[in-house]
């Protein structure tokens, strides 16, 4: 090949490039999206179902990506982890890369759920120092199918599990039979931990409300414990109430039970508290110091009244004489300032009427 036929292809060659460089400019990278689940098999009430969001482009980077997950009637969707995929594929002989989150829906009714449709928004360049091109879709809703095990209490919180511990421990020594005796004021706590694998706290049931009179019951506010290792979810939620014994008596607490479904074996498994008894009897101290044995609750109400009455008495009383002692104030604040003005240049009082001195 001769000098001249290789700077004619030169020439060629960059006039080309200089006519591809502008038309790639103007058109820009270009961005797509997909949402779905990674199965589409009918899934367990509880059951974890793994979301996949893939952010895509043909472009050289990704930039400024946002979505804010929808509430969805009847389940829990979340987020489990900031961190990404990075996923890649050839369309039409263009290379395209992508982003994957993994996001996590927890069933919690069944039947036909849907995640509803949601904005996602992220920007890509073309290249090194280009400009970025901003993209913004919203994703198709996302149809699930869940089914109840049966058994299973619905309208509940149902975990759904391979691998599932509870732990209930009371702050005081049960007896064999299940009884306790405890004295007016005493307080008793129960609390109870909660543990399971690909499940979330918050899916778990808060504890049963038990109201029983002549005890108080103040429950305690839950602790939830969200742990991933390697993206695996293990979830755990520590409750505890506390059961303070306001009048004499015997009660009893009634057992709770917590239902867990293993979707690998398909057997409903519960795990109980048991009921326990309490015999309170009446501590002469607490009494004395909290009840005020000797006077009825009808002496506490008019104690109260006159007490009422009293401040409303003193109130009235003092926007009465305020004007009264307003001019008191003045008239010895005005005696100050003039025993000021007539004191003598040697530190000796003067007469406050000059006649009075001898003239």
């Amino acid at each position: 090949m001769t000098p001249r036929l290789i700077d004619a292809c030169l020439l060629l060659l960059v006039a080309w490039l200089m006519h591809c460089g502008p038309l790639s400019a103007a058109t820009g990278p270009q961005g797509d999206l997909r949402f779905d689940a990674a199965k589409r098999a009918p899934v367990w009430v509880g059951q974890e179902v793994e979301l996949h969001l893939e952010l895509w482009t043909d472009g050289f980077s990704f930039a400024d990506q946002q979505f804010i997950l929808p509430e969805v009637p009847g389940g829990f969707l979340l987020q489990g982890d900031s961190s990404t995929v990075k996923l890649s594929e050839v369309r039409d002989g263009a290379a395209w890369q992508g982003l994957r989150y993994n996001l996590l829906f927890y069933p919690q009714a069944a039947g036909h759920l849907e995640v509803p449709p949601f904005d996602v928004s992220f920007s890509a360049r073309a290249g090194f120092g280009s400009e970025p091109a901003a993209f913004r879709f919203r994703t198709e809703p996302l149809g699930i199918e869940a089914r109840l095990p049966a058994g299973a209490r619905a309208g509940g919180l149902l975990v759904t599990t391979t691998e599932f511990s509870m732990e209930a421990l009371w702050d005081r020594d049960i007896r064999d039979d299940g009884s306790l005796q405890l004295q007016t004021g005493d307080a008793l706590t129960l609390e109870v931990k909660r543990r399971a694998a690909d499940v979330p706290g918050m899916v778990f049931a808060p504890l049963p409300d038990h109201r029983i009179d002549g005890l108080g019951v103040y429950p305690a506010t839950p602790v939830l414990d969200d742990r991933i290792n390697r993206g695996d979810l293990t979830g755990s939620r520590t409750d505890s109430v506390t059961f303070v014994c306001e009048s004499a008596g015997r009660y009893e607490i009634p057992e709770w039970r917590f239902q867990w479904w293993d979707p690998d074996r398909e057997v409903l498994a519960e795990r109980v508290i048991p009921s326990l008894q309490l015999e309170v009897t009446v501590n002469p101290a607490y009494a004395a110091q909290g009840q005020a044995p000797g006077r009825s609750p009808e002496s506490w109400r008019w104690a109260a009244i006159a007490l009422v009455g009293s401040v409303l008495v003193l109130g009235f009383g003092w926007f009465a004489l305020r004007p009264l002692i307003a001019s008191l104030v003045r008239k010895i604040q005005e005696r100050r300032r003039q025993d000021r003005v007539f004191r003598s240049r040697s530190g000796t009082l003067q007469p406050l009427n000059p006649r009075s001195s001898g003239g």
